[in-house]
């Protein structure tokens, strides 16, 4: 353009220039005789001069000079074009190179969109059955504490480390893993073309650090672990076509069924009651044209069968869970759907004694769910809330702004059945129940409304987990056995509202829960109430300690109370890799209590301690990830 510009400019200075020379030539004959000019026309026709004989005077014509002009215009263009069409075609290539490696065609960037800056999206599409996230490695630092107004084992006071949070039920509904603060992941990730063509290989090699205290010695102690590596072949034809398979040589979590991970179901080793340090392989085969993906799941779990006596050494067995589900997901349009299904043996009853049964594989616990979940999203990605806490998986999705209106609706139910021990059987006379076994059936549900205004969010969540929902995996409130016909049961209701503001690189979010929480009760030889409050889904490992209060006994003939919770946060990212977050939160549950050491050196629980039941708590948090 600049030699366009410079071209153009010459071309007017010499035609101003060959205009006045023009001039001064055609008013110079008029002042000479006529004799004269009569004999310079003759000498002019026999010997005119050329402009290379003539090197004082040049003379052009307008119509040569706007020949000059335009034709060098025209070059200049067509040069320019030739440049642009380059341009188009090494685009073109790009694309077609991208398409070919992915299976997705680019969406045609809109105008409002062009000059947004564009943030890599490593999350995939969340469901691992549907596309594998890796886990990205990061670092986090947390100081604060859970606990302002109490000093004891359940909350030291202001230091840094890992801690036990008091539970924000919202959080861990949404995602969030509320457990171990401070933590380290480490993943070591290589993506390559392979030989053959729209062959992608990806690998995975990934740690997980913790640090911890044991509370009987209070000593550190620092865990690593494997979490979740995994190899990967990927296979997608420009015509939409994708096939993909991957390989869990030690932890299949990914393989699950459900999104939301309050109602997630399949994932670890817990699903298993015998589980032990065993790993869990598996893999996963899919097949996906355009907007649809089938997808079948494998994994299986090594344990010791069960039956046996004290410390009599066993030899193992293998059990094994299935995985399936079918997928919808157009981008364009916002609207993901999905289907599906889990069956996973879980092994041998332990309570039943083989001798009973006319086939001793009748007290097999065989599992099995079914999930359906719907997600619509209008206008750009609405993302996840805003917590102090990581998602489990390591990802949280950032909103996109782009739009000045979006808005999400989503919703899941998952149903659970899987034979127990008949508790009636247990209780009744010889005779009067026919079955040992019975059904265990469960149900969860959650529905989750968003709206953003520019900057502005807000949302609602709404969730149902009834009692056998919440203990299924235990398995039972008491293990082993289904609920008796004379116990009482209540499900849990929850309900979140929370909103937040971007601007300038800071979010400041606020949010309000309250919870009805589930209940098991029976009743004494007395005739008196006693009741269990369970918080949180209960697995094997999962009883009442001062660190771990998923469950809590109430003292006799007291009723459970509501739960709930508000919750400030003030988030800044620095960058797309590096945040920082403060966080105030006040939680009220009157059905907590607290253990006090006793002089013989035993714990006992106490109720009505205002500071463990009304508790305010301050974190602060720095992480990275990359």
């Amino acid at each position: 353009m600049k030699k366009f510009i410079f071209l153009a400019a010459f071309f007017f200075v010499f035609s101003l220039f060959a205009q006045e020379t023009q001039t001064a030539e055609t008013e110079e004959p008029a002042e000479a005789p006529e004799e004269e000019n009569a004999g310079a026309e003759q000498n002019q026709g026999e010997t005119a001069p050329t402009a290379a004989q003539d090197n004082d005077k040049i003379t052009v014509s307008k119509e040569e000079l706007a020949k000059l002009v335009k034709e060098a215009v025209a070059e200049e263009m067509a040069k320019k074009e030739a440049e642009k069409k380059e341009a188009e075609a090494q685009k073109n290539q790009e694309i077609a190179a991208n398409t070919a490696k992915t299976g997705e065609t680019p969406a045609e960037e809109k105008p409002e969109e062009k000059d947004a800056a564009k943030e890599p999206d490593n999350t995939g599409d969340a469901n691992g059955f549907i596309q594998t996230s890796y886990t990205k490695s990061s670092l986090a630092f947390i100081m604060g504490d859970d606990n302002l107004r109490d000093n004891s084992q359940y909350s030291p006071k202001w230091d840094i480390g890992s801690r036990y949070e008091y539970e924000d039920f919202a959080d861990r509904v949404y995602g969030y893993s509320n457990n171990i603060k401070s933590s380290t992941k480490l993943s070591l990730f290589h993506e390559e073309k392979g030989f053959l063509p729209y062959l992608t290989a990806r690998m995975s090699l990934s740690f997980s650090m913790y640090n911890s205290v044991d509370a009987m010695s209070d000593k550190l102690i620092t865990s690593l672990k494997e979490d979740r590596s995994f190899l990967e072949i990927d296979f997608r034809h420009p015509t939409s076509h994708r096939f993909n398979i991957t390989f869990y040589p030690y932890n299949a979590d990914n393989i699950a069924i459900g999104t939301l991970r309050g109602l997630r179901w399949g994932g670890n080793a817990s699903v298993w009651p015998q589980s032990d340090s065993s790993p869990v392989p598996g893999f996963q085969v899919l097949y996906g044209y355009s907007d649809l993906s089938i997808y079948f799941g494998f994994k299986a779990h090594a344990q010791s069968k069960t039956d046996k006596l004290s410390t009599e050494i066993v030899p193992k067995e293998t059990v094994y869970g299935f995985f399936g589900g079918l997928t919808y997901n157009n981008k364009e349009l916002g609207l993901k759907a999905s289907l599906q299904g889990a069956f996973i043996d879980k092994g041998d009853n332990v309570n039943i004694q083989d001798s009973k049964l006319d086939n001793p594989k009748d007290d097999t616990i065989k599992s099995y769910g079914i999930d359906a979940y719907l997600e619509y999203n209008n206008g750009s990605r609405f993302g996840d809330p805003i917590g102090i806490n990581s998602y489990a998986d390591g990802t949280w999705i950032k909103p996109d702004y782009t739009t000045n209106i979006s808005w999400r609706i989503r919703g899941e139910y998952l149903f659970q059945n899987e034979r127990l021990q008949n508790a009636d059987y247990i209780a009744s006379p010889k005779g009067e129940q026919e079955t040992i076994t019975d059904d265990y059936m469960a149900h969860g549900a959650a529905i989750d409304l968003g709206f953003r205004f520019k900057g502005l969010r807000t949302m609602f969540l709404y969730s149902y987990r009834d009692l056998s929902f919440m203990t299924f995996d235990a398995p039972g409130v008491n293990p082993w056995t289904t609920i008796p016909s004379e116990a009482k049961q209540t499900p849990e209701h929850m309900f979140t509202v929370s909103a937040d503001y971007f601007v300038w690189n800071f979010w400041f979010a606020a949010s309000f829960g309250y919870k009805i929480p589930a209940t098991y009760t029976v009743k004494d030889e007395n005739g008196r109430k006693n009741t269990m409050v369970i918080r949180e889904r209960l697995s094997t490992d999962a009883v009442s300690t001062a660190f771990d209060r998923t469950r809590e006994m109430l003292p006799t003939g007291r009723e459970a109370l509501d739960i709930f919770f508000v919750k400030a946060d003030i988030k800044y990212q620095f960058s797309d890799s590096f945040t920082a977050m403060l966080e105030y939160s006040f939680t009220r549950d009157h059905n907590r209590q607290r253990m006090v050491e006793q002089d013989n050196g035993t714990y006992k629980s106490e109720s009505d301690v205002i500071e463990v039941m009304d508790v305010h708590g301050l974190m602060f948090l720095v992480e990275g990830r990359f």
